[in-house]
C-alpha cells in the first residue's frame, strides 16, 4: 500500500518544512501517513465554503476550525469523521478554553459510542492564503501533538480546490484535480518558541482520501455550489447574487406557500474560481478497497440523478437516486444512505412531489431509527410534519405540528440547536397564522430564540444549511424578538404573557 502514498500535490512549492536539515535525521520525524474518509473530507469542504467562497469578497473570508476523529494503528492514521469547532473568525485564531470545553464534549461522545475512536487531528482553513502552518497554527498543533505523536493538522484552501493538474506516474500522465488541502505534523515538539527554526518546525504528511472518486468529487462540488448559491438565506449574510431562476426559499417557506413556482434549478455553476472548469470523465483518483468500486458506481448514478434534476427531469432524477441508495445498501454504508434519502426527499418537496417525498422521508426515519441516528430521525420527522401541515385541515395540522415538535426534541438531543430553533419557529408560525393562538405562538417563538442562541456556540456537523450560519441566526433571533413585542398585547392570558416576558429576560444572549 505504501506505493499509493506518493506526494498528492507535486506542483506545489516545496518549502523548507519538507527538506531535512543537516542536523535532523529522518527518524526524528513522524511520517505515519493518513487515510481520510471521503465523507469527513466532504464535511470540511462544505463547512469551509460557508465562510469563504468565490462569491464572498475576499476581505470577508474567515477561517474555520474543527476536530478530526478516528483511530490509528502501527502503519496509518484513519480519519473517519470531522467536527466543526468554531463558526468562523478572522484568520490566525488561537484555540481557547471555550474550544477545549467543546473538545472535551467530543471526547465524551466518542467514548460513549464505544467504537474505539478518538481525536486524531484537527483541521482549519487558510482561505486564499495557500497551505502552510502559521506560528499560531504551530502553537495549536503543539498542544495536541505533545499528547499524541500521531496527531496531525489539516489545512484547507478553497481557492486551490478542484484546480486541474497533471501527475506523472511511471510512463503515464494522469489528469487530477487538487483536493485543496495538505496535512502536517511538527518535527520537534520540544523546540524553543524563540528559536529561529520555530516557524519551519513542521513537515507534510502523505495522505489519500478513502472513497474519493470522480463522481463523489463532482457531487460534492455540486452540493457546495447549490448551498453557496442558494440565494435569500445566504445572500444577505454572504453578499452573493442568486443564480436561480427565482428567489430561493427554504423548505419551510415552500411548504407554507402553495403559489410558489417550484421548478427551480437545484444545481448551478461551481462558485470557486473562474478557471475551474472540468469534465467529470477527466477526473482520476486512486481507490484502495474493493467496496470503492461499488461506491464509484453509486456516485455515478447519483451524479446522473443530479444532472436529471438540473434539467428538470424529476422522475429520472428520483429513479437514479433510488438506484444509488440501493447500491449503498449493498455495502452497508448507512450514513450515505441516510444522507441521500434526506437530499432526495427535500428535492421532491421542492418540486412539489409530496407523496414521493413522504415515501423517502418515511424510509429515512426507519433507517435512522434502526441505526440509532437521532439527527436523521429529526430530519425525517421535520419533513413529514411539514408535508402533513400543508394539507390544511386542523386535524392534520395538529398531527403535523406534533411531528415537527418531535423533530425539535431530537435535534436538541444531539445539540443541533439551529435545527431545533427552526422547528420551534415553524410551530409558532402556525399557531400565530393558522390556529390564531397568540399566547402559544409566543411560547414557541421564545423556544426558537433560546435554541438559535444556543446554536451560536454549538454547531452540529451535519447541519450544513446556509441559514444556520451565526450571522443569520442572530438575524432570526432579532426578528423573533420583534415579532413577540408586536404580539404581546394580543395575548389574552396574563399568566402566559408574564411567562413569555420573564423567559425572554432570563436568556443570556451569545452575541
Amino acid at each position: 500500500m505504501t506505493e499509493e502514498f506518493e506526494r498528492k500535490n507535486p506542483d506545489k512549492d516545496e518549502s523548507s518544512q519538507d527538506s531535512i536539515s543537516d542536523g535532523e535525521k529522518e527518524s526524528t520525524r513522524n511520517n505515519k501517513p493518513v487515510i481520510i474518509n471521503a465523507e469527513a473530507y466532504k464535511k470540511i469542504i462544505l463547512y469551509a465554503s460557508r465562510y469563504a467562497n468565490h462569491s464572498i469578497p475576499s476581505k470577508d473570508w474567515k477561517e474555520i476550525y474543527g476536530i478530526l476523529t478516528g483511530y490509528s494503528d502501527d502503519d496509518f492514521v484513519f480519519v473517519k469523521n470531522a467536527y466543526p469547532l468554531t463558526f468562523g473568525h478572522d484568520t490566525d485564531v488561537q484555540l481557547d478554553e471555550r474550544h477545549y470545553v467543546f473538545i472535551s464534549e467530543i471526547e465524551n461522545k466518542l467514548y460513549g459510542e464505544g467504537e474505539g475512536h478518538f481525536m486524531v487531528g484537527w483541521f482549519h482553513s487558510h482561505p486564499g492564503l495557500t497551505l502552510f502552518f502559521s506560528d499560531i497554527d504551530i502553537t495549536n498543533q503543539l498542544w495536541f501533538q505533545q499528547n499524541n505523536p500521531d496527531f496531525c493538522g489539516l489545512v484547507f484552501d478553497h481557492t486551490i480546490l478542484g484546480k486541474k493538474r497533471e501527475e506523472k506516474i511511471e510512463d503515464n500522465i494522469l489528469t487530477k484535480y487538487d483536493t485543496g488541502f495538505e496535512i502536517y505534523r511538527l518535527i520537534d515538539v520540544t523546540i524553543d518558541p524563540s528559536s529561529a527554526e520555530y516557524e519551519n518546525n513542521y513537515h507534510k504528511i502523505d495522505y489519500i482520501v478513502e472513497g474519493l472518486n470522480k463522481f463523489f468529487f463532482a457531487n460534492v462540488l455540486a452540493e457546495l455550489s447549490s448551498l453557496a448559491s442558494a440565494g435569500k438565506p445566504l445572500q444577505k449574510a454572504f453578499m452573493e447574487q442568486s443564480k436561480l431562476e427565482s428567489d430561493y426559499k427554504d423548505i419551510d417557506d415552500i411548504l407554507d406557500d402553495s403559489n410558489i413556482e417550484l421548478s427551480q434549478e437545484n444545481l448551478v455553476d461551481i462558485p470557486l474560481s473562474e478557471d475551474i472548469k472540468f469534465n467529470v470523465d477527466d477526473i482520476f483518483y486512486e481507490t484502495i478497497i474493493d467496496s470503492d468500486k461499488i461506491k464509484e458506481t453509486a456516485e455515478q448514478i447519483i451524479y446522473e440523478g443530479n444532472q436529471a434534476f438540473k434539467k428538470k427531469d424529476t422522475f429520472t432524477g428520483i429513479e437514479r437516486y433510488r438506484q444509488g441508495i440501493e447500491k449503498y445498501k449493498e455495502i452497508n454504508d448507512m450514513d450515505r444512505v441516510m444522507d441521500l434519502l434526506r437530499k432526495v426527499s427535500r428535492t421532491c418537496v421542492v418540486n412539489n412531489h409530496l407523496v414521493i417525498a413522504k415515501e423517502f422521508a418515511d424510509e429515512l426515519f426507519k433507517v435512522a431509527d434502526f441505526n440509532n441516528q437521532i439527527f436523521y430521525k429529526g430530519i425525517a420527522n421535520h419533513i413529514i410534519g411539514n408535508i402533513i401541515v400543508r394539507k390544511g385541515d386542523l386535524d392534520a395540522l395538529e398531527t403535523g405540528l406534533k411531528k415537527i415538535e418531535e423533530a425539535a426534541v431530537e435535534f436538541i438531543k444531539v445539540k443541533d440547536f439551529a435545527g431545533a430553533g427552526m422547528a420551534f419557529s415553524k410551530i409558532g408560525f402556525n399557531y400565530e397564522k393558522k390556529i390564531k393562538n397568540i399566547g402559544t405562538a409566543c411560547l414557541f417563538y421564545r423556544e426558537a430564540i433560546e435554541n438559535y442562541n444556543n446554536g451560536l456556540i454549538s454547531s452540529y456537523p451535519l447541519r450544513i444549511t446556509p441559514w444556520s450560519k451565526p450571522e443569520v441566526l442572530v438575524e432570526k433571533i432579532t426578528e423573533l424578538r420583534e415579532t413577540i413585542d408586536v404580539l404581546l398585547p394580543d395575548i389574552e392570558s396574563s399568566e402566559i404573557k408574564k411567562k413569555v416576558v420573564n423567559d425572554l429576560k432570563s436568556i443570556r444572549y451569545n452575541f
